[in-house]
């Protein structure tokens, strides 16, 4: 016996405990092994470490007998069995483990081989491509698919992030059982790995492949049938297996025609397209940023187009078996009111921005309180603003802000409100709550402008003539090319050069007033002497033509060919609403009213809400 360390040792006992605990279990073997002979039981071999077999018991039967001759003889034999069990132990458990490895092995196998006897699940793919706006949850919502498979899809943690960060042209395949339960989906993006999803139970695991290998796939059908107007956005995410769609953006001189030939598609087609009804003359009126989608067979050909017009309606041209068949379908988009208040301490612009509304609702607000206060000259700091507006959406999506519904606007401690009204037969006009039109028969100011260089003044040094003489209007300095409103309906009276006016147009209101606009760059297109022009109609542009040091617009206002100060005069105001539209006007504005008081008195929000107020969202 050789060790390294002393007996007593503790980092070496459990070699003494092992050695002496072998020993005790190979003596009441061996016991054992010497006492099965009375008791018919099959001894072990000690060089194998198994039951013998019937030959080996019969070929050591006459040692057997021999043992029986002496008593002696069974302690030797005791001995013997020992000594053979000793060293044939690791021989035995050697072979012992080998045996359960290859059992284990077999049962492997019989589990394989029954997996693959067992019958192939049938799945159904579907496959899509993302589209600009697009999330997973309205994809799902298109599809049919179940928001359960979604939450365990998304469940799955870091490696779904993507799923919630779709880009456009994004590929995606969904594998489900005939219950449409998901079993599998796939994430496809260009450089990036493809992320592969299985089912494991009620949940779901990363996997090289989202699909069990031996599933057998069946892709959906292709649905190229028109949809009507509430089914439009669905069928444009429905999968069209039997074609392969391509999706083409028109940029600027694109033509139909060019886009066929630049991506390779049969001319043929083309003929027959544009001559598929009067619907499919929109295809001769492409405008960048339009987005047109071509359903191709396996030789290019033109199976289906969808041409996508505006936010609410699609052309769909679709083969009907000898030519092409159009539609326009309409979709409406879902409105939702909105609801911004502030204070003014710079400017209208940096205040609407801070409440979070945007440049269009911002820009609304200045053309219909422009009527009676002057953005540029009469905003203090103080002065307030609420605002009731829609917000546009499409299938959940946010497009854009609408129009606004109500409004109010405190300057100088004068509080103006407005409300729109919707006429039966699609006119809207904005007036007061109590019926009162809030446009006027003339604009404060027909230009946008960036400030006044000159007023209107009985004795002015001119700049170029350096003389004291009237100035009978107002200069209106802006950058040149600045459009130029005609502040009215009217006529036009005289249009050309004017002595020091330079190129001037003179507009008659009625047989009461009469406007001037001076300093033109250039007259816009079409407009004559005697033709008529409606209020805001663009009539011209910023120039420096005539008498003039800088680009601006010379404006005088007239009345009965008298000058008045147009930042003073009163203007008259426009007709009110009509008496037969009166009461139906109270009807429909009386909750928009009821609503702007809830965001301009917080006291009323928070209790004292009017019992006839309800939600229109």
């Amino acid at each position: 016996m050789t060790l390294r360390s002393l007996p007593g040792d503790d980092r070496h006992d459990w070699r003494w405990r092992l050695l002496i605990g072998t020993l005790a279990l190979l003596g009441i073997a061996a016991a054992l092994g010497v006492g099965s002979r009375g008791t018919g039981a099959a001894p072990v071999d000690g060089n194998r470490g198994f039951v013998r077999s019937r030959t080996q018991r019969e070929a050591a039967a006459p040692a057997k007998a021999e043992e029986k001759t002496t008593g002696a003889g069974v302690g030797i034999q005791g001995a013997e069995t020992l000594a053979s069990l000793w060293t044939g132990a690791p021989t035995m458990r050697l072979r012992y483990s080998r045996t359960l490895a290859s059992a284990a092995r077999s049962d492997g196998r019989e589990d394989e081989q029954q997996q693959a006897l067992a019958p192939a699940p049938v799945l159904h793919e579907r496959t899509f491509t993302v589209r600009p706006g697009d999330s997973l949850s309205a994809l799902f919502k298109a599809e049919g698919l179940r928001s359960k498979d979604l939450a365990a899809i998304m469940a799955v943690g870091k490696p779904t992030a993507v799923l919630a960060r779709l880009r456009p042209d994004d590929r995606i395949t969904v594998y489900t059982d005939a219950q449409d339960t998901i079993q599998g989906l796939t994430h496809e993006r260009a450089r990036r790995k493809s992320l592969n999803l299985a089912r494991d139970g009620a949940q779901f695991r990363t996997a090289e492949q989202a699909r069990p290998g031996n599933a057998l796939v069946v892709a959906a059908k292709a649905d190229i049938s028109i949809p009507d107007n509430s089914t439009d956005w669905i069928e444009w995410h429905k999968p069209t297996p039997l074609f392969k769609r391509h999706s083409v953006s028109v940029s600027n001189g694109d033509s139909l025609y060019s886009i066929f030939k630049k991506n390779g598609f049969d001319l043929a087609d083309l003929a027959t397209i544009v001559e598929a009804g009067d619907d499919a003359r929109q295809l001769a009126r492409l405008m960048p940023g339009q987005r047109l989608d071509f359903h191709l067979t396996a030789d290019n050909g033109v199976a289906k187009l969808v041409h996508y017009l505006d936010d609410t309606r699609t052309l769909h041209v679709r083969r009907n078996g000898v030519g092409y068949d159009s539609k326009i379908v309409d979709v409406p988009l879902e409105r939702h009111m909105a609801t911004a208040s502030g204070s003014i301490d710079a400017s209208l612009f940096v205040a609407g921005q801070r409440a979070g509304l945007s440049n269009k609702v911002i820009m609304q607000l200045v053309e219909l309180f422009g009527w009676d206060v002057d953005f540029a000259l009469d905003i203090r700091t103080g002065d307030r603003f609420a605002v009731v507006y829609e917000e546009l959406y499409k299938n959940g999506e946010k497009l854009k802000d609408g129009n606004i519904l109500v409004a109010m606007f405190t300057n100088q401690g004068r509080t103006t409100r407005i409300v729109r009204y919707d006429y039966s037969d699609g006119r809207s006009a904005y007036f007061t709550p109590e019926g009162v039109s809030i446009r006027k028969a003339f604009l404060r100011s027909p230009v946008n402008y960036t400030r006044i260089t000159s007023r209107f003044s009985a004795s002015r040094k001119h700049p170029k003539l350096h003389k004291f003489r009237a100035h009978r209007g107002v200069d209106y300095a802006a950058s040149r090319g600045t459009p130029i409103k005609a502040s009215g309906d009217g006529k036009v009276e005289f249009i050309g050069r004017k002595g020091g006016y330079g190129k001037t147009i003179v507009l008659r209101h009625g047989a009461v007033y009469t406007t001037l606009y001076a300093h033109m760059s250039r007259f816009a297109r079409g407009l004559r002497r005697g033709k008529r022009v409606s209020q805001g109609q663009t009539i011209g542009y910023i120039g420096s033509t005539g008498l003039a040091t800088g680009p601006h617009l010379h404006y005088e206002f007239r009345v009965r060919d008298i000058h008045r100060n147009p930042l003073r005069v009163k203007l008259p105001r426009a007709a009110p609403i009509e008496k037969q539209y009166v009461q139906d006007f109270l009807l429909n504005t009386r909750e928009l009213v009821a609503r702007l008081d809830l965001v301009t008195n917080p006291t009323l929000a928070a209790g004292e809400q009017p019992d006839k107020l309800t939600n229109t969202d």
